[in-house]
């Protein structure tokens, strides 16, 4: 073996220097000085006596590592050894089972091996009461836990990281309904994974649901079904496999109609996971992470790199695609979304008079909100682009919203402006007046329209109303016609239109009053054909209990509205126009879709509310095939 005197030799220093170096005594020697000694010990295996290392100080240069459970961890283990036989260190691997009785026994061990270094990953925190055996030896200890942190650092992989990143290629796939499939509650990777899941969709204005958390013990295929998942983020690769296994049986195309992402651990092989998309986890890399930071604690050196960093990776995309339903030409709506106030009166008040209302109620409502869940009802992929407040009712819409399938995820949330509130009086007769406050409806601008751009991806028909900034839909509306999506347009509160505001129109569909004030003119007929001379080639005005007018090509046509029950007309042309585009969407003929968006008003006027009023695709349905039309 050799002796001191040989490595202060080789080192060019004193016997002396080389044992306060061994002995952790060299605050007046160089750090070039240590490093070199070092260099030369541990190329060497040099190890004073046995019967000389008395002194607990003494350099051991040996690492421990005590872990919670050895399963899944051969790539982290890897990491270490791999740095420490690089080092010249040895290694003491202890394995707690997750047994706080077995870590015991392992640190009572380990506190008498006077090892220079220990990585420790406590069971739990009941744990922490055995921390006192520890630091009362000379070691340098690093703490393993994703949850614990002592004396202001965690050292961890930031599990919360790959939830977010699974969650977020599954969303820029156009997946808002998804499901979080855990392990169990008790697992820290589960709990850091679903962190990471609900920062996700809170960042992409998703709403969040605990039923989109499904433990393994509590998975049945049928939920899924419930709650029209069309993805899952899993947080362990053996849970996500089963689900793969269980989701064939059922016959469920994979990723057609469900697509998976799930974390992998790093030392399965590509042949081990099946077509499942993975995101490794970087173990080996931690592992030689956390060995160069405890090597560097023992030796006295700066060690300047903080928290573990690392950037996730999407190994394939096997098990990914956009939803099923998003592969089908879809409506994407524009426009104004309130919170509706309504009044219900037996006659309008007249100034200086004051009425008793018979009942008072607020819904959700505005136009585009109106139109999304109207085509949402009758079946259709609709998306939603409009802007609303960061208050209790942008808590209600975007919940109402969630509830019927509506994708929300360009919607934009702004803390400077109110969500716009809506004020309706209804008379005996049904008739309304409606006043404003657009609130966030009159902040949404082109820019924002710009960057929801992929929404109107695979659109075929886009809505648009004008309790927004003209501005924004006209940009949507450049938008749409890039897409070849036909566009609907349905003018409201606005008093004049520019040439411009007709350029990208396809389909256009005021009602009696507003044709009138627009185009000047004394009839409807000749409203019609001034905005036909304009360049749109459909113009639909709405005459509420007269039907309605096209006026194309083909001249002037009238669809009579049949015997209807007015009770509330707040909702009828948003009714109309939501069928209207489920007709042409499943690319029926202009008139017959005239003729089933009058049965849809006709059913929306004949109730209460709105958004409330809007009719489903079965009862339309139904109705059409008892209709000759």
């Amino acid at each position: 073996m050799i002796t001191i005197k040989e490595i202060a030799a080789l080192s060019g220093v004193s016997p002396s220097t080389v044992s306060k170096i061994i002995n952790n005594k060299a605050g007046d020697i160089s750090q070039e000085t240590i490093d070199r000694v070092l260099e030369i010990v541990k190329k060497h295996n040099y190890r004073p006596y046995a019967t000389v290392r008395k002194d607990s100080e003494s350099k051991s240069l040996t690492i421990a590592v005590l872990l919670r459970n050895m399963d899944y961890t051969n790539s982290f283990i890897e990491g270490i050894i791999d740095f420490l036989n690089e080092s010249g260190y040895s290694l003491l691997l202890y394995n707690s089972n997750d047994s706080n009785e077995q870590e015991l026994q392992n640190i009572s061990k380990l506190s008498s091996k006077e090892a220079d270094g220990i990585l420790w990953q406590p069971v739990n925190e009941q744990s922490l009461a055995s921390r006192r055996i520890l630091e009362e030896t000379s070691a340098n200890i690093i703490y393993l836990d994703a949850l614990l942190e002592i004396n202001g650092v965690n050292y961890s992989i930031d599990y919360a990281k790959i939830g977010y990143f699974a969650t977020e290629n599954l969303i820029k796939r156009n997946h808002t309904n998804i499901a979080c499939l855990i392990k169990n509650f008790d697992s820290t990777r589960s709990q850091l994974v679903m962190e990471g899941f609900r920062q996700c969709l809170f960042d992409y204005s998703i709403p969040f649901s605990q039923d989109m958390i499904i433990p393994f013990e509590k998975y049945s295929y049928e939920d899924l079904q419930i709650h029209g998942f069309t993805a899952i983020v899993s947080s362990h690769l053996t849970v996500a496999m089963k689900i793969y296994e269980n989701l064939e049986l059922n016959d469920v195309n994979i990723p057609a109609e469900m697509s998976m992402i799930s974390l992998c651990d790093d030392e399965r092989n590509s042949t081990d996971i099946r077509n499942i998309s993975a995101i490794r986890i970087p173990s080996y890399q931690f592992g030689n992470y956390v060995s160069r930071k405890i090597v560097s604690m023992c030796e006295n050196k700066e060690y300047s790199e903080g928290r573990f960093e690392f950037e996730p990776v999407l190994e394939s995309e096997a098990s990914l695609s956009v939803p099923y339903r998003s592969r089908l030409p879809k409506i994407v709506v524009v426009g104004s979304l309130n919170i509706d106030n309504i009044i219900y009166l037996d006659e309008f008040p007249s100034s200086g008079s004051t009425e008793i209302a018979s009942e008072c109620i607020s819904i959700v409502g505005g136009k585009a909100l109106n139109q999304a869940i109207g085509v949402s009802l009758l079946k259709k992929e609709v998306s939603i682009i409009g802007k609303i407040g960061k208050d209790s009712d942008s808590i209600l819409i975007r919940n109402q919203l969630a509830a019927h399938n509506v994708d929300a995820a360009h919607l934009v949330s702004d803390a400077k402006a109110k969500t716009g509130k809506a004020f309706i009086t209804i008379n005996a007769t049904g008739e309304s007046t409606i006043t404003v406050a657009k609130g966030a409806n009159n902040e949404l601008t082109p820019e924002d329209i710009k960057r929801a751009a992929k929404a109107f991806d695979n659109a075929g028909i886009c809505l648009l109303q004008s309790e927004v900034p003209l501005s924004a839909l006209r940009e949507a509306a450049r938008i749409a016609r890039r897409h070849k999506a036909v566009t609907i347009f349905k003018p409201a509160t606005i008093k004049s239109m520019e040439d411009e505001d007709f350029r990208h129109i396809d389909i256009f569909v005021p009602n009696r009053n507003e044709s009138l004030l627009l185009s000047g003119k004394n009839t409807v007929e000749e409203a019609a054909e001034y905005f036909y001379a304009k360049g749109i080639r459909n113009v639909i005005i709405t005459l509420d209990k007269d039907g309605a007018l096209l006026k194309n090509s083909d001249g002037i046509t009238y669809y009579p509205a049949g015997n209807v029950l007015v009770i509330d007309a707040t909702g009828g042309s948003d009714a109309f126009i939501s069928a209207l585009a489920c007709q042409l969407i499943d690319n029926k003929k202009l008139d017959y879709a005239i003729k089933v968006a009058m049965i849809a008003a006709g059913y929306c006027v004949g109730k209460f509310g709105a958004s409330t009023s809007m009719i489903d695709y079965e009862t339309l349905e139904r109705t059409v095939s008892r209709t000759s039309l």
